[in-house]
């Protein structure tokens, strides 16, 4: 029983995390973005005008990133119980790719918090910082992709009658993924649908980035449930 509470928590945590990562944008005044396209002096006023709440929000998203760590290691638990000869493989793949994630949101994180550490700084740093923690923040989706892709493998070879992911969650990775892609582009454009505040650098990522934390979360804790009636029958016919 405390097991299966146990995973329920870490399971939980990837909804915390979620809900401080975008909690820390709000509270920052960073939804939605300020545009790559706004002048130095424009930027400069930001910091200077928000400099604590841009500290305080991206405080959050630094506590909020280590929730990672135990969602990550909970789906890795329940993609070991797949028999299939990779599963081994497949769940320290996707341990290793969400570890990666987690540094996503701490370095941007302190990133933001350095840029408004010292708003009277010369303008070019803070024009300069502001670029480089926008960057963080968008374009480091590769960790996120993989551990999509590790997930869905999972599924896809899970082949027993009551498989412990349903299918169509394997495809729903792979769509999630997808949703990534479009920050590739970032570096070429400082307006339009593929820059940081655009369509497919923030929004569509945004948009997949949220709802794979509570799919996912919830299809965690339906496996926890249904192991722990497995256990519970087992028990009962051997008593």
């Amino acid at each position: 029983m405390f097991n299966s509470t146990f995973q329920r928590l870490c399971a939980w945590s990837g909804i915390v995390l979620m809900l401080m990562f975008f909690g820390a944008f709000l509270y920052a005044h960073f939804l939605p973005p300020p545009g790559p396209y706004l002048t130095q002096d424009e930027v400069v006023a930001i910091y200077q005008r928000d400099a604590n709440d841009i500290r305080i929000g991206f405080v959050l998203m630094m506590i909020g990133g280590m929730f990672m760590s135990p969602f990550a290691g909970v789906i890795s638990f329940h993609i070991r119980r797949i028999d299939c000869h990779v599963s081994r493989l497949l769940a320290y793949t996707q341990l290793s790719a969400g570890t990666i994630g987690m540094l996503t949101t701490f370095i941007p994180a302190v990133m933001f918090m350095i840029t408004a550490y010292r708003p009277e700084r010369a303008p070019e740093l803070t024009y300069l910082m502001n670029d480089m923690s926008w960057f963080l923040t968008v374009i480091i989706w590769p960790p996120f992709l993989m551990q999509n892709v590790a997930i869905a493998a999972a599924v896809f070879m899970d082949k027993r009658l009551n498989p412990i992911f349903p299918r169509w969650f394997g495809y729903f990775q792979l769509w999630v993924a997808l949703g990534y892609v479009g920050a590739t582009l970032l570096p070429f454009f400082k307006s339009g649908p593929f820059a940081w505040n655009g369509l497919f650098a923030f929004w569509l990522p945004a948009i997949v980035f949220g709802p794979w934390f509570v799919v996912t979360a919830v299809m965690v804790i339906k496996a926890i449930n249904r192991e722990e009636q497995e256990k519970l029958v087992i028990e009962h016919s051997t008593t």
